[in-house]
């Protein structure tokens, strides 16, 4: 057997596809699987304590929502309990992302878990009648603060622990399945515990999650030194953000990839945000606003496995078919559809956010390994800044008009990005990296 080619065109080892001359796959070859990926000790680890911890996320937010409402019965503060949980990873994820090419990055993954199954704890402590409620809003607000790193540690880390990249894209695949998942059923957990318990107990319950993922990534995980090479790389964490911007916008291809994320935002966040008063608006209840709301991350747990299911090059073709078809179910909203058929249209959106799947990936591959949490943290803080002014925007909308309007908008506004995205997509620097990364 001839020896295998690394440019664009040439045979692939491994079992992977053979780019074609625009460096796409031509010949069709089953991608790697889960079952392959969960083969590896460490990543099953991961896996683990990726799934406690989300856990425990939406437990702890869940629970101290409905502390809040239940001390002050004000919908505006319990809701605020939410979104100071996300205001650390529009900040944090940038500074702190490269903390995980600075140190190595099992230290800031048990780091992380230690630090946020400690504070979490001290939070369940003063969660009595007698605390102000805006130390208990500062003190998730400092927990969350080392979400940020964590997330892009564990993301850093996948290529790492699978260096083959049909394999670590299987492997981010899945993790982004349970992502997903984890949302629907963290929630509904959290319910279950503050129903049959209280609230105290609920957030003590996400301090131990966190106490367990720190022993599962301490025996499963391997050392590995910082990647951050150690000459003529920036010493304070702003230089390194730098650094990390720089990396970003100079490179097409990323810098394509990571916008795509950001503008992603505006429509895959605003149904969630007005489901509730879409489910008012309609006439029905919570409960119903809760289905609509869990029909998003159950589409798109759906969506990355199905995607997930094809080669890695076809799985990049499909980025902007993919987020053009996440817009496109919203636009049925504009008649104001039964919730019934609102849910099956979000569910059907929902599919379509498959495409981030290859988006995360490929960014994470197309990065260099000393750059690796930088990036992640500069993207991770890009979209969640995109996201917290969606849900904002989406919001205000809603009480302007109407819920099926807001959506119908953030449809409408998707397409449009999707459209100049299109139009400026850098098909050849995007097809180069694919090739690179999938088939060299």
């Amino acid at each position: 057997m001839s020896e295998p080619a690394t440019h664009v065109g040439g045979a692939v080892p491994g079992g992977m596809e053979v780019a074609g001359t625009d460096g796409f796959a031509r010949t069709r070859v089953g991608p790697a699987t889960y079952r392959e990926a969960l083969r590896s000790r460490e990543f099953r680890g991961l896996v683990i304590a990726q799934v406690l911890s989300e856990w425990g996320d939406h437990i702890a937010r869940v629970a101290l929502a409905a502390l809040v409402l239940d001390r002050t019965d004000s919908a505006f503060l319990a809701v605020l309990a939410f979104v100071v949980s996300f205001l650390p990873a529009v900040f944090g994820s940038a500074l702190l992302g490269g903390l995980a090419d600075r140190w190595p990055r099992k230290i800031v993954l048990l780091g992380c878990d230690l630090g946020r199954g400690l504070i979490i704890a001290v939070l369940a402590l003063l969660a009595v009648g007698s605390t102000p409620i805006w130390v208990l809003l500062l003190t998730l607000l400092l927990a969350e603060v080392f979400s940020a790193p964590f997330e892009a540690a564990q993301r850093s880390v996948v290529p790492d622990i699978l260096p083959q990249p049909r394999l670590a894209l299987a492997g981010m695949g899945l993790m982004r399945v349970l992502f997903q998942l984890d949302q629907v059923i963290g929630i509904a957990l959290a319910g279950v515990v503050i129903y049959f318990v209280d609230a105290r107990w609920a957030l003590l319950l996400d301090s131990a999650t966190f106490g367990v993922s720190f022993v599962v990534l301490a025996i499963t995980v391997r050392w590995r030194p910082a990647s951050q090479q150690t000459q003529g790389t920036p010493t304070t964490l702003l230089q390194e953000f730098r650094a990390g911007f720089r990396l970003v916008f100079d490179d097409p291809a990323l810098r394509a990839l990571v916008m795509l994320g950001w503008g992603a935002a505006v429509f895959i966040i605003a149904p969630e945000a007005v489901a509730l008063a879409y489910a008012r608006h309609d006439g029905a209840g919570s409960a119903v606003g809760a289905a609509l709301m869990a029909s998003i991350p159950a589409g798109a747990a759906l969506g990355a496995y199905l995607v997930g299911r094809q080669g890695p090059l076809r799985q990049v073709q499909l980025l902007l078919p993919l987020a053009l078809a996440t817009c496109l179910p919203l636009l049925a909203t504009c008649v104001a559809p039964p919730w019934e058929v609102a849910l099956g249209l979000w569910f059907l959106s929902g599919l379509g956010q498959g495409f981030l799947l290859p988006l995360i990936g490929t960014v994470n591959l197309l990065a260099p390994a000393h750059f690796r949490g930088r990036v992640n943290g500069l993207a991770g803080a890009g979209f969640a800044l995109a996201s917290a002014s969606s849900f904002l925007l989406a919001g205000a909308l809603a009480d302007v008009t109407s819920p099926p309007v807001a959506v119908t908008v953030a449809g409408a506004v998707g397409v449009g990005l999707i459209g100049a995205a299109r139009h400026s997509w850098p098909r050849g620097a995007i097809r180069r990296a694919a090739a690179e990364v999938y088939a060299g």
